[in-house]
């Protein structure tokens, strides 16, 4: 049977599909498995090739434990590989604890999240706070056996590693106590101004609407004012409206409709009226923090550019769109054909700090990155207008401002570009090279585009 990811543009077929109940299950499957491809998925909310295994591919839902402990002053979660991000949440918050930092969405596994840097906007990728990473994998008399993996480099590889190490079966994270998180949002003229406004509003994720041009900014930060009494009807207003309306609006007039000057339209004068901008409420963190961008298929590009490089970078963006959507054509060779396709997604931008690891997006350097996000609503059969734009996209901000493409999510550049843009992916290669000197971890997309990129000397 095949199995397909949720954007339903990566397809494959492995010869078996086995769902382990404990470490101990994993050990024998490797034992069984000796020279075999094995890799392992979580919730297939992923775009890339990274998931796609030919032989063995474990099914870790199972391994969903969580188990929280007082270690002196802190609180040390260990959860299982294969457990979803809300049921992590839910089991810290009957404790009165939460993660660290949370993404978009919540349906993610904790090992895929982490695996390929998934992130939120305001804080490090969750990547950057694994303390610990145990990892089933074979030593070196090939016997399978269970890596635990605390520190140095190997944590840092560890902690964003795609599975190549290993099959993860269990990661060790600090717990932070429940907080809340004050929001609300206001419109700019000007990309300048938005980021100003993080001073104020350090979680602040904003948006650039496409056909108005204008920046959407949802300013948040950490609150401690009580829960606002009308949190229940926002959260009910957010999800009716935001999560589901306003998106089935979008699939109507991108998958049925198919009338570029009605999608214009549609961003210049009813998305700005949907959004109640002086509403300021104060809600839990992860009420707050998380949608639910699950509900409807789509596909997404992801690229991090450092601060100083973000407004040329969306300078670039605009001048795409513009010209691929047909309202302001550029004669350049370089450039997809003028009308060829017609963005309908505001375009998300979240800041990442800097990460403690070695091939995470944020990692390495002082300077924070930001996220610039391209999503594409068009049926998996109508998206050749969406990656004319984003290829071009990818290949110019990678070589222009050194824009690192997000593992889990459409990447299109090859071994040559993840090179430059990825310093440490030559220690990274190193670290894998020594636990897992047969590659049999790995596949073929990320032997060409990572592997093939890291057989350099790493920089000194």
């Amino acid at each position: 049977m095949p199995i397909r990811n949720f954007g339903r543009n990566v397809e494959f077929s492995p010869r078996q599909v086995l769902t382990p109940a404990s470490e101990e299950e994993v050990l024998e499957i490797l034992r069984q498995n000796r020279g075999k491809n094995v890799r392992a998925i979580g919730r297939l909310h992923s775009w890339s090739r990274a998931i796609v295994a030919h032989d063995v591919l474990l099914d870790l839902r199972l391994l969903d434990g969580v188990r929280v402990e007082r270690r002196g002053e802190e609180y040390w979660a260990t959860i299982g590989a294969g457990c979803q991000i809300k049921r992590a949440l839910a089991e810290l918050d009957r404790q009165g604890l939460t993660l660290p930092t949370l993404g978009l969405i919540s349906e993610q596994t904790i090992a895929g999240a982490s695996a390929t840097g998934t992130h939120g906007s305001g804080r490090h990728s969750l990547s950057h706070y694994l303390d610990e990473v145990r990892i089933a994998a074979y030593d070196a008399a090939g016997e399978p056996t269970i890596h635990t993996i605390t520190a140095g480099d190997e944590l840092r590889a560890a902690r964003c590693s795609l599975g190549c190490l290993g099959i993860v079966v269990s990661v060790g994270i600090r717990g932070r106590p429940q907080y809340r998180i004050e929001e609300h949002f206001r419109e700019y003229e000007k990309l300048e101004d938005a980021l100003a406004a993080e001073a104020e509003y350090p979680l602040t994720q904003f948006y650039l609407t496409p056909w108005r041009w204008k920046w959407m900014a949802q300013h948040r930060r950490e609150s401690e004012r009580p829960r606002s009494w009308l949190a229940p009807l926002y959260r009910l207003y957010w999800f009716l409206w935001i999560d589901v309306s306003l998106h089935l609006v979008i699939l109507l007039l991108v998958r049925w409709l198919k009338i570029p000057a009605l999608v214009k339209f549609f961003y210049r004068w009813i998305v700005p009226l949907a959004i109640v901008r002086p509403w300021r409420v104060v809600d839990r963190s992860q009420d707050t923090l998380v949608m639910e961008h699950e509900l409807f298929r789509h596909l997404e590009m992801e690229v991090f550019v450092c601060r100083s490089q973000l407004a040329a970078a969306m300078e670039l963006v605009q001048e795409t769109l513009r010209h691929c959507g047909g309202e302001q054509a550029v004669h350049s060779r370089s450039l997809p054909p003028a009308g060829c396709y017609v963005h309908h997604y505001a375009i998300c931008i979240r800041k990442v700090l800097p990460d403690d690891t070695l091939i995470s997006m944020a990692s390495g350097g002082e300077e924070p990155h930001y996220a610039i996000s391209l999503i594409t609503y068009a049926r998996p059969s109508e998206r050749d207008g969406f990656f004319m734009a984003a290829n071009h996209l990818a290949h110019r901000m990678a070589a222009q401002f050194g824009a690192r493409p997000h593992w889990g999510k459409y990447c299109p550049l090859d071994a040559g570009e993840l090179g430059k843009v990825y310093p440490q992916l030559p220690r990274f290669v190193e670290i894998c090279n020594q636990l897992d000197p047969s590659g049999v971890f790995r596949n073929e997309w990320l032997e060409e585009v990572l592997f093939r990129a890291g057989q350099r000397p790493a920089p000194r």
